[in-house]
C-alpha cells in the first residue's frame, strides 16, 4: 500500500468488490469461444441476452447506412439530437401505446441502459440510499447502481411462485421497515417488465400494487421495459405487456413525476454492441434536466447517433424486424421448452425476452460432483442443491460441456439450482447447446 496521499477514494476501493460473478466466465469464453467454422469445440454462449435471430437482417440494413459523412467528425448532442430523439419518440408512440404522445423532449439518450441506470441512481439517491429490487433480478444491477453512484441495490428476496403476485408487496413492506429501523433511507423501486430473468410481463394489478406501495413511501419507480418489443406469445390466456406509459389513470396510483421508463437498442433490436439506451419521463422535466447535465459523461459517436436515427426512420423495416424477431423467438422458445419438458427440467414458462429460467434436476448436480471426484457413488443419492454446488455445476457446464449459462445466484435467486438459458442464439448454436446439455447432464 502506498502513502495515504496515493490511496484511491473509498468509493473506488468499494467498487473493486462489485464485479458480478458471471464476469469470471467471460475470461473462459474469451480463451475458447465457439465458432462454427474455426472453433466448433469452443464454448457456446447461451448466457448473454443477445438476439441473434435477426442478425442477418440487421447486418444487411446497417451496412447500407454505413457511409461516413462530414458531420460524423463533429461533436453531437450528448443526450441525443432532435432527429434521433424524434425517431425514438415515434417508436414509442407506435409500439408502447402511450396515453399521451411521447415527445422528443421527454427523452434522454445514453450510451446503453447501464449508463442510464447509473445516471438515475446519481440523480435520485445520495450515497448509501437504498434501491429496492425484486429477486431474481438482472445480474448487473448491483454494480450499475453502486460502483460509482454508491446507491445500495437492495434485493428483496421472493419465492419464484410469488414474483408475479400482489402478495410480494408484503416482502417489500417488511424490507422497507427494516431499512427504516436502521435509520436508513430507500429512494427507488426498480422493476423490469417483461421480467429478467423470468421472461414474463407483470400483470397490471401487480404493477398497480407496486406503484401504490411506492407512492405510500415516496419512492421513485423505474420500469425497465428493455424487452417490450420481444413479446412473442400473445395468446388470450397470457398476461399481456402494457407499458406504464399507456396508463391514462397513472395519477390515480402515484404522482407520475416519480415514474421513469427505460428502453434501448440492445435487446429488442439485437444491437448490444451499439451501446444506446434511453430514459423516458414525460412527467418530470426537472429530472430530465439533471440527466442532461450528466450526459456528456456518456457520449455516443455522432456516427452512431446518425446511423440509428436513419435506421429508426425506416418504420416499415423496423416494424417488420420486430415481427420477424418475435416469430423467431417463439420458434426457438418452443424448441427449448420441448427439450426441457422431455428431460424433466423444471422451468418457468415465458412469453417474452430471450431466455428461460430453469432448474436442473438434483441428479445433474450429483452426476457432476461424482464426475469431478468430489463424492462417491454411494454419496450421490444424498446430494442436495446448495449455492456452492451450483457454482461447481456452473463451472463444469462451461469448462467441460462448453455451454455458458449463468447461475441463479448471479441473479440473487434464493433457491439453488436455477440457471438462465438464452435461446435467442442462432438455430445451429441452439441445437448444439441443447445437445451438449443432454449429453453432459443426462447421458
Amino acid at each position: 500500500m502506498g502513502s495515504p496521499a496515493l490511496e484511491l477514494s473509498a468509493g473506488a476501493l468499494a467498487s473493486l468488490n462489485k464485479e458480478p460473478i458471471i464476469f469470471k466466465a467471460f475470461t473462459w469464453m474469451g480463451k475458447n469461444p465457439y465458432s462454427k467454422d474455426s472453433n466448433p469445440q469452443g464454448i457456446i454462449n447461451a448466457g448473454i441476452a443477445a438476439n441473434k435471430t435477426v442478425t442477418p437482417l440487421l447486418l444487411d440494413k446497417l451496412n447500407s447506412l454505413a457511409k461516413v459523412i462530414d458531420s460524423d467528425l463533429e461533436y453531437n448532442s450528448p443526450y441525443g439530437g432532435p432527429e434521433l430523439r424524434g425517431e425514438i419518440a415515434n417508436l414509442a408512440n407506435r409500439h408502447f401505446n402511450p396515453a399521451a404522445p411521447v415527445l422528443p423532449d421527454d427523452i434522454v439518450v445514453t450510451n446503453g441502459c447501464t449508463t442510464a441506470i447509473e445516471m438515475l441512481a446519481f440523480a435520485t439517491c445520495e450515497p448509501g440510499d437504498r434501491i429496492l429490487i425484486p429477486t431474481p433480478c438482472y445480474a448487473a444491477l448491483d454494480s450499475d447502481m453502486s460502483a460509482r453512484a454508491q446507491a445500495r441495490a437492495t434485493m428483496v428476496e421472493l419465492p419464484v411462485d410469488e414474483v408475479m403476485s400482489v402478495s410480494q408487496i408484503e416482502y417489500f413492506e417488511r424490507a422497507l421497515s427494516e431499512i427504516k429501523a436502521r435509520d436508513e433511507r430507500a429512494k427507488m423501486l426498480f422493476l423490469m417488465s417483461p421480467h429478467n430473468p423470468l421472461g414474463i410481463s407483470y400483470p397490471k394489478n401487480v404493477l398497480r400494487a407496486f406503484l401504490e406501495f411506492a407512492s405510500r413511501h415516496s419512492l421513485f419507480v423505474v420500469v425497465d421495459e428493455i424487452y417490450a418489443l420481444s413479446v412473442f406469445d400473445r395468446a388470450d390466456d397470457v398476461t399481456p405487456f402494457e407499458s406504464v406509459l399507456s396508463w391514462p389513470d397513472l395519477d390515480a396510483y402515484i404522482d407520475p413525476s416519480a415514474v421513469i421508463v427505460l428502453h434501448g437498442l440492445s435487446k429488442d433490436f439485437g444491437l448490444n454492441g451499439f451501446r444506446m439506451g434511453w430514459i423516458m419521463s414525460p412527467w418530470n422535466k426537472q429530472l430530465l434536466g439533471a440527466l442532461k447535465s450528466y450526459s456528456p459523461f456518456g457520449y455516443r459517436p455522432a456516427y452512431t447517433d446518425r446511423m440509428i436515427a436513419s435506421l429508426l426512420s425506416d418504420h416499415e423495416f423496423v416494424d417488420g424486424l420486430f415481427k420477424t424477431s418475435q416469430k423467431q423467438l417463439a420458434a426457438h422458445y418452443k424448441r427449448t421448452a420441448d427439450f426441457f419438458t422431455s428431460h424433466g427440467i423444471e422451468f418457468v414458462p415465458c412469453t417474452a425476452g430471450h431466455y428461460v429460467w430453469l432448474r436442473l434436476p438434483v441428479r445433474v448436480c450429483a452426476k457432476t460432483l461424482q464426475a469431478l471426484g468430489r463424492i462417491t457413488a454411494a454419496e450421490a443419492p444424498k446430494v442436495q442443491w446448495n449455492m456452492a454446488n451450483e457454482l461447481i455445476v456452473w463451472e463444469s457446464l462451461i469448462c467441460n460441456e462448453r455451454i455458458y449459462m449463468p447461475p441463479g445466484q448471479a441473479f440473487s435467486a434464493i433457491e439453488a439450482g436455477w440457471f438462465r438459458f438464452t435461446f435467442s442464439i442462432s438455430k445451429s448454436e441452439l441445437d448444439l447447446a441443447l445437445d451438449r446439455l443432454s449429453r453432459g447432464c443426462f447421458l
